[in-house]
């Protein structure tokens, strides 16, 4: 969890026996070049709620205000 992780949110996710822990990444070359090997080996997985193209970002905005998603909100963008 990036800036870290509450009690209340570490006995919740313990109670769904789930580990967390907190992270924090600062930018720089060898930490990314980590973080880029993570996510090419699975090590890293992101979960995507819904995608939306980028005319409907005001209806990805209301949707990411109710606090209801559990993944990620991507504006997706063409040319």
């Amino acid at each position: 969890v990036p800036g870290g992780v509450s009690e209340r949110l570490a006995t919740v996710a313990g109670q769904a026996g789930v580990r967390t822990s907190p992270f924090l990444v600062e930018p720089d070359s060898p930490a990314l070049t980590v973080i880029a090997g993570l996510v090419d080996s699975g090590g890293v997985r992101v979960e995507v709620e819904r995608s939306f193209a980028l005319e409907e970002a005001a209806e990805a905005h209301r949707l990411g205000e109710t606090n209801r998603t559990r993944g990620k909100l991507v504006l997706t963008v063409t040319d």
